[in-house]
């Protein structure tokens, strides 16, 4: 049996922690936030949950497709998309149907119903977009746009160093 050997931080460096001055809390504690703003409005006018809308609009975006290439496009869990799905689909506001080429996977599509969903949705995905936008110049928001970009590529490969850490 093997043991990982661990570092420990010095007591004063324990002491001296900030986590509101890490960009992990940061990140998350507005991601949070945002999430409770969307969900608060997607529930309050369209009666979805933010996963149903993430789910609805990513479909309306790239079109019939299986729930494997939803979860990719949403960075959800696969049995999420699915969950959501097949909420949406008792709401009436997506189709399921075989795929031609393997009978195994379905496709998702958005319905009529979906589609003036969407509509009505987008509205507020657009004012909040604006309202935020608002609070920066387009100079400032390229830079965000950027630093978005590269904390996301950055992020995405500690998670395959660390999944590739694990199966070793």
């Amino acid at each position: 049996m093997t043991t990982k050997k661990s570092s420990k931080a010095s007591a004063l460096a324990l002491k001296q922690h900030a986590p509101e001055e890490l960009l992990t809390f940061q990140v998350s504690v507005l991601s949070q936030i945002l999430s409770r703003v969307v969900e608060g409005s997607v529930s309050e006018d369209l009666e979805l949950t933010s996963r149903q809308w993430r789910v609805l609009v990513i479909l309306n975006r790239i079109g019939p497709t299986t729930s494997g290439q939803v979860a990719l496009a949403t960075h959800l869990d696969h049995s999420q998309v699915s969950r959501a799905s097949y909420e949406l689909l008792e709401k009436g506001l997506i189709n399921m149907s075989s795929d031609q080429d393997d009978r195994r996977k379905q496709l998702l599509s958005v319905s009529v119903q979906g589609s003036e969903i969407l509509r009505r949705g987008i509205v507020g995905s657009q004012n909040r977009q604006a309202r935020l936008l608002a609070t920066m110049s387009e100079a400032d928001y390229k830079v965000f746009s950027k630093v978005m970009t590269t904390l996301t590529n950055e992020a995405n490969n500690m998670l395959l160093e660390a999944k590739l850490k694990s199966q070793n």
